[in-house]
């Protein structure tokens, strides 16, 4: 275990040192705007229905960030008090450079052993958990140190994602099989580590392919039309997102909108 997240490290600062560009984070164009946030809003979008954001007052920790995409979104979302979590001390100064509104920390997501049990409001990550050698590992550290909300986005697993998906990723000298997730999973975790009856697990389906739209609109749409083309194409996946090759799922570890909601304390470790 300690060799593949050595090996994680290892590419991902050598990633940095390479030159990557990472601007595309920090970008204005509405359509890779739209293509990079739309999934995080969709987790967001959950919480709002739920009356559990409240962008102002929460705090959130964003794991295995990297150069910060998503914390760089969710501050313009509203959130003020956003931290990045990655194993790379490289890639977080990067973050940092982007956005030096956001805090930073050195964590490894499977031992988060720094933060204590409900140390932020929410907690979130974005294909992150399948480059750890024990994905649900992370996420019941992310339960751990979330106090109102985890958001998980990573793929799902599906007979597309079995037949045409990628099963290994390779960066440098890192490997990492690709994890896949699906609902019930997301729930038996959750429940097994919370023991609560009534925490409120909600996994939504889609179908993120943002390369290959993001592709073919600037091949064959003209500058302006970009933007509603690539929307159309994700509308007319809509219907079909039951089996899609991707899952947000939104675990509230405390439901303002259920009557009578009020949960028993969360296990604490250690």
């Amino acid at each position: 275990m300690k060799t593949s997240i050595e090996a994680q490290r290892k590419a991902s600062d050598e990633l940095v040192g390479d030159g990557y560009d990472f601007g595309y984070h920090v970008t204005a164009d509405p359509l890779v705007r739209y293509l990079r946030d739309r999934r995080l809003k969709a987790g967001l979008e959950q919480l709002r229905r739920r009356g559990a954001l409240d962008p102002a007052n929460q705090s959130v920790l964003v794991v295995c960030g990297g150069a910060g995409g998503e914390g760089i979104m969710l501050r313009r979302e509203g959130f003020a008090d956003v931290t990045v979590s990655d194993l790379s001390p490289a890639t977080l100064e990067v973050c940092r450079e982007l956005d030096p509104e956001l805090k930073t920390r050195c964590l490894n997501a499977e031992a988060m052993a720094e933060l204590a049990d409900g140390s932020f409001d929410l907690v979130v990550v974005q294909d992150g958990l399948h480059h750890l050698p024990r994905p649900a590992l992370g996420f019941t550290e992310m339960l751990r140190v979330a106090r109102t909300a985890v958001i998980l986005i990573e793929p799902h697993e599906s007979l597309v994602g079995r037949l045409i998906g990628t099963e290994w990723e390779v960066q440098g000298t890192a490997v990492n099989y690709v994890f896949r997730w699906n609902g019930s999973f997301l729930k038996q975790v959750t429940l097994s580590y919370l023991l609560r009856d009534r925490a409120t697990v909600l996994p939504r389906r889609l179908w993120d392919h943002n390369l290959a739209v993001g592709k073919l609109v600037r091949r064959c749409v003209p500058g302006r039309w970009r933007l509603p083309a690539a929307k159309a194409v994700y509308a007319a996946l809509t219907p079909f997102n039951r089996l899609g090759n991707m899952m947000v799922g939104v675990v509230l570890l405390h439901d303002p909108s259920a009557a009578g909601s009020k949960l028993p304390a969360a296990r604490t470790t250690g």
